[in-house]
């Protein structure tokens, strides 16, 4: 395996914007990181739990793709359209610790369906790990390396989120239609 282009394909496919990364961002600008927190461990579960079932299903799933994948982007592209019309919309509240947008379960369900995520692991699998190592240890190195990178970057984008808050309240409006307008984005390049 080329580690080299194993980890350029990670930490690209991870810091480049995405559904969890702008989503994390956006929370963390308008509740700051400790108000985020229900979220970001929501999304950080969400993208466990993939990182998990795929290395444990890549083989399973693989032959299933073709079947599966044109649902997973219907059901993804409809999610990220509720959310980015959420976010243009939304309106302010003095309350946010209640807002059910910045909750764990609402992250959670959010990764689950997110296909860059799911497409993030399956290409790091199939491609990288599986042609290469065949045993469990190998794969479960190789996949909690791909986690961690995939953590870290959404990490990352939470702080700049948090860091940037009063920049960003400044310019709301235009901010929350970027935030839309990148959402619509992800959203076109899913087809």
């Amino acid at each position: 395996m080329n580690i080299a282009a194993f980890l350029s394909y990670l930490l690209i496919t991870s810091i480049t914007p995405g559904p969890s990364n702008l989503l994390v961002m956006n929370e963390a600008r308008r509740y700051g990181i400790k108000g985020a927190i229900p979220f970001f461990f929501g999304i950080i579960t969400g993208f466990i739990i993939l990182g998990v079932a795929t290395s444990l299903l890549t083989t399973s799933l693989y032959q299933w793709i073709p079947t599966v994948e044109p649902y997973f982007k219907v059901v993804g592209a409809a999610y990220l359209l509720y959310l980015a019309w959420q976010i243009v919309f939304s309106k302010k509240k003095n309350h946010p610790a209640t807002d059910s947008e910045s909750s764990f379960f609402s992250g959670l369900f959010f990764q689950l369906l997110n296909v860059k995520s799911i497409l993030y692991f399956l290409t790091a699998m199939s491609t990288f790990i599986l042609p290469y190592h065949d045993s469990q240890a190998a794969m479960l190195f190789f996949m909690c390396v791909t986690i961690l990178i995939g953590c870290a970057a959404l990490l990352l984008w939470a702080i700049c989120g948090a860091a940037f808050q009063k920049v960003f309240a400044k310019y709301d409006k235009q901010i929350n239609m970027a935030m839309c307008l990148l959402l619509i984005y992800s959203v076109i390049t899913i087809f």
